[in-house]
């Protein structure tokens, strides 16, 4: 049983990706080497080899701790959401979500959009961004049929697009109150609007 297998080899190896997940959010994808992902995580530069077998499998494994958490925020967001809940409250939930990326761990959510990019370049990255909105889209789905939606896969991805683009639009800099009250102003403004589309 190899260092990365163990139990606490398996705990040591998320606590190096979170390490490399702030340095990427840092320096980029470009700025990324082994020596600062083992400063950051405060261990000696031969021991990241027990853990990945270079740069490539470590931004890969980064990639798909990053994608299974969010999968797992989004799952978990998605499951409270009831047709039955007024456009507000279904906003403010998805707010909620949006807001709690900025900062769950530190600088995930701009690693995520460098490791977005570098899977427009590589093949191997595509199916973990995919799976997000695997994730996401039947979830969505269900609430937008609950509505009475005809086109719930529609109004969905719409509504993707929009979270897409708070979280862009929000990526250059701290995320201050005055950020946070528009997200979710934007959020109710969006759903009140489909789902009147589909009440009238």
């Amino acid at each position: 049983m190899t260092a990365g297998t163990t139990a606490r080899g398996a705990a040591r190896r998320t606590e190096i990706i979170d390490a490399a997940i702030e340095v990427m959010a840092q320096v980029g994808l470009a700025g990324l080497s082994m020596r600062l992902v083992a400063n950051q995580a405060q261990i000696p530069l031969g021991a990241l080899s027990y853990y990945f077998d270079d740069k490539s499998d470590l931004i890969a494994q980064a990639f798909a701790q990053l994608s299974d958490r969010e999968i797992d925020r989004v799952v978990a967001t998605a499951e409270r959401l009831e047709p039955s809940m007024p456009a507000e409250q279904l906003a403010d939930l998805v707010a909620d979500m949006i807001i709690d990326g900025f900062s769950s761990p530190p600088g995930a959510i701009v690693t995520r959009y460098e490791l977005v990019t570098e899977a427009s370049r590589d093949e191997r990255l595509r199916p973990m961004f995919e799976a997000w909105y695997a994730a996401m889209i039947p979830a969505l789905s269900r609430l937008f049929r609950g509505i009475g939606s005809g086109q719930p896969e529609l109004d969905s991805r719409t509504v993707m697009a929009v979270m897409a683009g708070l979280e862009i639009d929000n990526l250059y800099r701290p995320l201050g109150p005055v950020d946070k009250r528009r997200i979710r102003a934007t959020l109710r403004h969006v759903f009140t609007a489909v789902i009147a589309l589909h009440q009238t």
